[in-house]
Formats: structure tokens, C-alpha cells, sequence
């Protein structure tokens, strides 16, 4: 080794975790989650797309939609056939 560059794929963190939202604005949505343990809620902001009230107040808060993990039977977080964590709309 001559370079600290050298020691940077010893070092990375792959801990990545895919997260799909069920029902809400944001069904369907699939996102990487940069850890391997997501939260007990994700709040995600909602683009509801160009409107006249963007005109007429342009500084108006954006909605949010707030996912919690789907359960399974025995109460562990459920997960699809190919692994990804699934989320279900809470409001």
C-alpha cells in the first residue's frame, strides 16, 4: 500500500437496504435506504405537480405522506420475493 486510497474498498459500506411504499400519493415507489436498519416511519414529501395556487401563494408547505412498516404474521417487518422491505401508507 502507498495510498490511503488503497484501504477505501476495505472500508466500504454496502448495508443498503431496498424500501417499496404500498397505497398513498407514493405507491409503488421503491427507494435505496442508505443503512441496513430502515426507521419505524418514513415521511416523504409529495409533489403534486404545477398548480394555479403556485401562482397565488408560492410559499405554501409541500404535503407529506407517512409510511410504516408492514407487519407480518409473527410481527416481523414483511418483505416482497426479491427481498425489498415493504412500507405501507399510514396517513
Amino acid at each position: 500500500m502507498t495510498d490511503p486510497t488503497d484501504l477505501l474498498p476495505f472500508y466500504r459500506d454496502d448495508d443498503r437496504t431496498r424500501v417499496r411504499f404500498v397505497g398513498g400519493p407514493c405507491h409503488g415507489r421503491t427507494i435505496l435506504w442508505g443503512t441496513g436498519t430502515p426507521p419505524d416511519g418514513i415521511v416523504l414529501p409529495v409533489d403534486p405537480g404545477p398548480t394555479v395556487a403556485d401562482v397565488l401563494d408560492p410559499y405554501r408547505p409541500l404535503e407529506k405522506a407517512f409510511y410504516i412498516p408492514r407487519l407480518d404474521a409473527a410481527g416481523h417487518p414483511s418483505r416482497d420475493d426479491d427481498g425489498t422491505l415493504v412500507y405501507e401508507h399510514s396517513g
